[in-house]
């Protein structure tokens, strides 16, 4: 069960900073090729999109180092991500409010792609802000997550958002999943061997005599 939550955890990070590099490069192209090109515009619907990318590829790659024995390599990502919540929400919501004004005042745009490319982004970075930072949207990869959505339980809390609560409190992140939880009767808390007996105590709990 470990070895599979590393390899999504794996293919998580990876994809999410490609993505970063991907998906900018797509719209822009999609907007050279209509001829119009991009503005202002774009670009700040693009940036807040490609932060939180950035943000959630970091992360998610910490909690693989995490798993693999790398406890250390959380808290950057944690504090990344808690500095950037403010400026990546504020600029998510500034950008979604300017595309969406775009299509009533066209001369907020340099042309029709520059409001399509806007809108497009705005919509990612907006699903991206509420992804990682409030409710996990994504429910296509696992079935548990699948199920829980169709029973009408709702969208689970962010895995982002459940550690962020933690790391602001002072306590510990753990990188516990459904699946995960299952290893602690073998291995303790998810990603952590288990604790040593007390100093007090025989190789079998016992105390010593």
């Amino acid at each position: 069960m470990r070895s599979e939550l590393q390899r999504r955890l794996s293919r998580y990070w990876r994809m999410e900073l490609a993505n970063a590099v991907i998906v900018p490069f797509a719209l822009l192209l999609l907007a050279e090729v209509s001829g119009d090109g991009v503005g202002w515009l774009s670009v700040a619907a693009l940036v807040p999109m490609v932060g939180l990318l950035i943000v959630g590829g970091w992360y998610w790659r910490a909690k693989w180092l995490q798993l693999g024995g790398d406890r250390r390599a959380i808290e950057p990502a944690l504090r990344l991500a808690d500095r950037a919540q403010r400026p990546l929400g504020v600029t998510s919501i500034a950008a979604a409010g300017l595309a969406a004004l775009s299509w009533v005042v066209p001369a907020l745009s340099v042309g029709r792609s520059d409001r399509i490319v806007a809108s497009i982004a705005a919509a990612l970075a907006a699903a991206e802000y509420v992804n990682y930072y409030h409710r996990q949207l994504q429910h296509v990869d696992r079935l548990a997550d699948a199920r829980r959505l169709v029973s009408g339980r709702g969208f689970r809390p962010a895995k982002l958002a459940v550690d962020l609560a933690r790391h602001r409190t002072g306590g510990t992140t753990s990188t516990a999943t459904s699946a995960e939880r299952r290893l602690r009767c073998v291995d303790g808390p998810a990603g952590q061997a288990p604790d040593p007996p007390d100093a007090g105590q025989g190789r079998r709990g016992h105390p010593r005599s």
